[in-house]
């Protein structure tokens, strides 16, 4: 049977997934977690859980999914080790890099590379396999002729339900450079919820354009076992217990077969617990009409009501439905499915009438808007009331003068428990039979449903009562720390040895441009060394090889652009010319293996995350020909690195890319697009970010920060001119005065860094 993999913030979510029949948890540490504004698990909180979860017959994996900075690398290894050691069945690891080191320094260890390594494609599966994670954790972009490739290389899982990023895999940006909270850190701040307006024709002026709604797969995965999954993914540890009791309930359902009135049922729950946008199929299976949500943010709930057109009450609003509301459910109010009108709360001693209920009223409100409930407390009583337990079978042996035994039996096969003490002749009233069960139905809040069998009882025994209540303790108390099955713990190893540093000739400085387009005068003369071609579209084949004519003639290193976002089809499509470069230069890790198996030289872009020196070294024992650092890094972070391998190139200005977009921004409706590669977005603040369309195997999107980075950066340098004027170019190569060039500027994260 499948895995029904559920996420937990807290407790109170754990307890709600466990007894809803998940059949493993994945939790975050207090850090390296990538939901660092969620509660988070302590150590002590982490082994209770992990025990209760092994006692159940569930698995425990625990999320390290951030990027690590120099000076957090050891706490990164102790973490690992200490969550390793507390039983977890398998840590999650996003540095892929640091991930192989981990498995090195502890092959013990089981990893699973997690979904914001972005792997889409079987080269990104065989990498993780070759570093010695167990499972991939897909990008959630992944279409399904890529997914039944990818399972037929590793164990793989998917997500199926909850919320989605709008930039591909979660590698986002934006909140970096719009606030300086990395959500590669753990902290997005989420500024793809906000309202921006996009210049093309037919546009609906500001919505939440870039808004996602929520990811709901349903009975198509089925589809996803047929292609090999093993492991179904639900999201959300920032939302609550009882959207992750409704979600694991809802999917332990559709593989039990329940019928249709069953998962009806389920379904409303989880739409009370949490809905975004109505739901959508997401990217598996294809764009559907309900990927994006434009219009109203946030929890939606289910449409339950109508306002009345009947208003007898001056201080109330009248909600035809036939729902039953209790005491403190929410609503929300919207007109047409699109204008989000407010809400309230019900309380109970609102008045009272058949066919309905009150709400406070609203001017706003008007006859026929829909009112949804958002806030449902039965919903959340009914998941907490919800017990696993696992079955259990008490047998006794109990004569006179002998040490009583208990034997308790189960799936698990039987323990047999022997107590410190001796049974007495009874004086007056003798042991029964019922005394034993009346004593070992209290199960001390241990998991157990208990049955009994075999109480043989010899003789007018007598036990003080105390000392029975003693032993029921003990023997459950073994039973549970048997099946809880703690490992041996590693002790601290020293760090896994790495390749030699690569000592490279430190002839020439050298500047790396990205652009899609060199033939501009600009570039005669401009001290350009290497040139990172990214084609509008990559099955130009006219634009390309004027690129090589253009690179040949100027004697630059000629580089083709790979986005992270690459399935299959895209990788396809650019073989057949790919020798014509020199190598690529590549924003994903996936690269890595696609290089070593065509023999490509590799350029290792700024999307490989290297954030630390220990993944560097880890990276250069591939010998890409050339790396980048992480442009999330401030000037001392990246100076720090530097220090440890000559030539690494370094983000020094233009364009910021932000988002990689795995979707049409326009709902994959085609009349609404002007067939343009640039759009502006401009947020309610005025700022503007470009927006870049190119082809490959399909349309796609790319998202540019309002301000151009510009820093005074030495060293080798990579300029990202997808977005610049040629007069912005021409400023950035020849050294021109770019405060007056670049109107919107930034120096990024180099002055601080990101949190």
């Amino acid at each position: 049977m499948p895995e029904i993999l559920a996420p937990a913030g807290d407790t109170a979510a754990f307890n709600a997934a466990l007894d809803s029949g998940a059949d493993a948890i994945y939790l975050g540490l207090k850090s390296f977690s990538a939901r660092r504004s969620a509660a988070n698990f302590s150590a002590e909180e982490l082994q209770n859980c992990i025990a209760r979860a092994h006692v159940l017959g569930a698995k425990v994996y625990v999320a390290l999914n951030t990027l690590v900075k120099d000076g957090e690398t050891e706490g990164f290894f102790a973490s690992a080790l200490d969550a390793w050691n507390a039983g977890a069945d398998a840590l999650i690891i996003q540095d892929v890099f640091l991930g192989k080191l981990l498995k090195r320094t502890y092959p013990e260890m089981v990893l699973h590379l997690s979904t914001q390594a972005g792997v889409c494609n079987v080269y990104g599966a065989r990498l993780a396999k070759r570093y010695g994670f167990s499972r991939v954790i897909l990008a959630r972009e992944t279409p399904i002729a890529d997914i039944k490739k990818i399972a037929a290389e590793i164990e793989t899982e998917v997500f199926v339900q909850g919320a989605l990023c709008t930039c591909f895999s979660g590698q986002c940006y934006l909140s970096s450079f719009a606030g300086g909270n990395s959500g590669n850190r753990g902290l997005c701040k989420q500024p793809c919820r906000k309202k921006y307006s996009i210049d093309r024709k037919g546009g609906e002026g500001y919505s939440y354009a870039l808004s996602l709604s929520d990811l709901c797969v349903g009975r198509d995965i089925f589809r996803l076992i047929d292609a090999g999954v093993v492991s179904f993914k639900i999201e959300g540890r920032m939302r609550s217990a009882a959207y992750v009791g409704a979600a694991v309930k809802y999917y332990k359902d559709i593989l039990g077969g329940a019928d249709e009135r069953a998962l009806a049922g389920d379904f409303s729950d989880l739409k009370r617990a949490y809905n975004r946008g109505d739901y959508t199929r997401g990217y598996a299976f294809g764009q559907d009409k309900n990927l994006l949500s434009p219009f109203v943010q946030g929890h939606k709930g289910e449409l339950v009501g109508r306002v009345s057109a009947r208003q007898k009450n001056a201080k109330f609003t009248f909600i035809e439905s036939a729902y039953a509301p209790s005491d403190g459910d929410g609503f929300k109010v919207i007109r047409g499915e699109k204008e989000e009108l407010g809400g309230g709360e019900y309380r109970a001693g609102f008045p009272k009438e058949k066919g309905g209920f009150y709400l406070p009223k609203n001017p706003a409100f008007r006859a026929g808007d829909g009112v949804y409930l958002t806030t449902d407390v039965s919903l959340a009583a009914r998941i907490a009331e919800r017990k696993r337990l696992l079955p259990v079978t008490v047998g006794a042996h109990i004569a006179v003068g002998e040490v009583p035994i208990v034997r308790i039996s189960g799936a698990f096969e039987s323990i047999e428990c022997t107590a410190q003490f001796r049974a007495e002749a009874a004086k007056t009233r003798a042991l029964s039979r019922q005394d034993i069960i009346d004593c070992f139905s209290k199960t001390d809040e241990y998991p157990f449903a208990v049955s009994f069998a075999d109480i043989e009882i010899e003789g007018d025994c007598f036990i003080v009562k105390s000392a029975l209540n003693a032993f029921r303790r003990e023997a459950y108390a073994a039973l549970f720390t048997r099946l809880a099955a703690p490992r041996a713990s590693l002790a601290s190893r020293a760090g896994a040895a790495v390749a030699p540093l690569l000592k490279l000739p430190d002839n020439e400085v050298k500047t790396a441009v990205i652009d899609r387009d060199f033939s501009s005068d600009i570039y005669r003369g401009a001290p350009l060394t290497d040139a990172i071609f990214k084609p509008h579209n990559y099955n130009d084949e006219q634009a390309i090889r004027r690129f090589i004519d253009i690179a040949q003639y100027y004697a630059w290193h000629k580089w083709l652009y790979l986005p992270a976002f690459m399935v299959g089809s895209d990788i396809e499509a650019i073989e057949k010319y790919a020798d014509l470069f020199d190598g690529v230069y590549a924003e994903g890790v996936f690269a890595l293996e696609l290089c070593r198996e065509k023999n490509w030289k590799l350029f290792a872009g700024t999307g490989f995350g290297i954030f630390n020196r220990l993944s560097l070294l880890s990276l250069n024992e591939e010998h890409p020909s050339e790396i980048a650092l992480s442009k999330e890094l401030s000037e001392r972070e990246l100076e720090n690195i530097r220090s440890r391998r000559e030539g690494l190139f370094a983000f020094a200005g233009g364009s910021i890319k932000v988002m990689e977009l795995g979707h049409c921004p326009f709902g994959k409706t085609c009349s609404a697009c002007d067939r343009r590669s640039d759009y502006c977005m401009a947020d309610e603040s005025g700022r503007k970010f470009p927006l870049l369309r190119y082809e490959n195997s399909a349309c796609r999107f790319e998202v540019y920060n309002s301000a151009n980075l510009v820093s005074g950066l030495a060293g080798n340098r990579v300029f990202d001119f997808s977005a610049l004027s040629d007069a912005e170019k021409r400023a950035y190569l020849f050294d021109g005065d770019l405060k007056t060039a670049i109107s919107e500027r930034t120096a990024g994260a180099l002055k601080r860094g990101t949190q």
